[in-house]
């Protein structure tokens, strides 16, 4: 079972459901390509979605693995998605949390709400401007973005200094350039939860490009599904699990 994150995150956003599965799954998770302390090439078009998605590929040869279980959350999910599309034959199951298959997301940008939603997505393609922003008033983005669907904190102090530790040193840039690659529209090679701030609700609706769909929606529940609610999305992913085995 590998577990891809999102932004700004890291591996360890995915330890309640790695305790969970570890004892029915080989689990791995790791620091994505310009995250933590895995390589951070220079240039934006080191951040492609095909680098990124052959990235995981190369892993899982490495390791030897094939059949899995992908599992990836925010921009993890647009990983998944590629690499389902790009190397069918390495995956037995995909699991997407908060990430929206992507023609839906081209069909959803149209749309004023979330045009509005992801207003962040073009600030953070500018040069330089963002890791300054990010950086200020001791890396109070995770603070301001970390909470619950009602506005609490979601992480207690020393799991948030974690995420601000790491981002800390080894900043801030490699992981935007994801964003900037995207925006930049660098041509890639052919072969859902509620109350989310950054993503609307119909983007869920992805049955016109996948077959074989099941949709899970959560209530009272930000963008940070697998840490806000970890024991029921543990339920939803062996639910689903379990039937398709």
């Amino acid at each position: 079972m590998l577990f891809i994150h999102g932004f700004p995150e890291f591996w360890y956003s995915w330890r309640h459901q790695m305790n969970e599965f570890e004892k029915d799954y080989h689990v791995i998770a790791v620091d994505n390509r310009g995250y933590g302390d895995t390589d951070k090439p220079r240039g934006i078009r080191n951040y492609t979605v095909d680098k990124i998605v052959d990235d995981s590929k190369h892993l899982l040869e490495a390791l030897g693995k094939r059949d899995i279980v992908l599992v990836a959350h925010d921009w993890g999910g647009a990983i998944a998605w590629r690499f389902a599309a790009k190397y069918p034959s390495l995956l037995d199951k995909l699991i997407i949390i908060n990430s929206p298959h992507p023609l839906m997301t081209r069909i959803a940008l149209r749309e004023w709400a979330q045009f509005i939603a992801s207003w962040y997505m073009h600030f953070y393609s500018l040069p330089w401007l963002p890791e300054f922003a990010l950086r200020a008033n001791d890396y109070y983005i995770f603070d301001y973005a970390m909470q619950t669907w009602d506005n609490k904190p979601l992480l207690p102090s020393d799991q948030l200094e974690a995420y601000k530790y790491q981002f800390q040193k080894n900043g801030f840039t490699a992981p935007l350039n994801w964003y900037r690659a995207v925006i930049r529209r660098y041509p890639i090679n052919n072969p859902k939860s509620t109350n989310d701030k950054y993503l609307t609700t119909p983007l869920a609706a992805a049955h016109n490009y996948v077959n074989d769909l099941t949709v899970k929606y959560i209530d009272n529940c930000s963008h940070w599904t697998q840490m806000e609610h970890p024991t029921l999305v543990n339920q939803y992913m062996r639910e689903y699990l379990d039937a398709r085995k």
